[in-house]
């Protein structure tokens, strides 16, 4: 995962880098945008979506677990990825063109080394499979390698990936015990969107 992550990532800031080259910035911006998700299939979204409406809702865990199954989106699904998506573009403008590669191949490298951390500590499915620890941590050499420029992006790093693990209990605690790949695609959409906030704060 983090080594599709950072290959998705670096496509999507190439892509507006080469934009911004010949177009405004915010053509950029809108392209580096959308590029993050359809390169995807919108995956990640989708999870997010369908997570907001049901860890959010005022009901009973199976109730969360029955939304979770809704392919229909409600209002927690859109207030959230309204917000999500503010957050998301406002951080792409705070970033220079020439830093978009690898900006988002660090940023879709570190989500996903985050998350797959997190199968250790929060597993799912009947059956669940725990990472290689040496798989994890060639893949951690990645994130960090991609992110090489700034001590700061360490830090961020850990920051981010106590807060995220913080949130999938709380989350697992909503849905009653259970963990499902919703959670996963909601948790990789708030780190990756975190860790692009936070990139101007800690680069030099």
């Amino acid at each position: 995962m983090p080594l599709v992550g950072a290959v998705v990532g670096g496509l999507a800031g190439t892509a507006g880098w080469a934009i911004s080259l010949v177009a405004p910035h915010v053509l950029a911006v809108a392209a580096t945008f959308g590029l993050s998700i359809t390169l995807t299939g919108a995956l990640h979204i989708d999870g997010f979506l369908d997570s907001c409406d049901a860890v959010f809702a005022n009901v009973t865990p199976q109730r969360r677990l029955e939304i979770l199954k809704d392919p229909d989106h409600g209002t927690f699904a859109i207030a959230f990825f309204a917000v999500v998506c503010a957050v998301w573009l406002a951080a792409l403008w705070s970033i220079e063109p020439s830093r978009l590669p690898l900006a988002l191949a660090f940023a879709g490298a570190a989500a996903r080394w985050i998350a797959v951390g997190m199968a250790a500590a929060v597993p799912y499915g009947p059956t669940p499979s725990r990472p290689s620890r040496g798989v994890h941590a060639a893949m951690g050499i990645l994130a960090l390698a991609l992110g090489w420029s700034y001590w700061g992006h360490a830090v961020l790093l850990i920051a981010l990936g106590g807060i995220t693990i913080a949130v999938a209990f709380w989350m697992k605690a909503r849905l009653g015990g259970r963990f499902t790949g919703d959670c996963y695609g909601f948790l990789i959409v708030c780190t990756e969107v975190a860790i692009l906030a936070g990139l101007p704060i800690t680069s030099p």
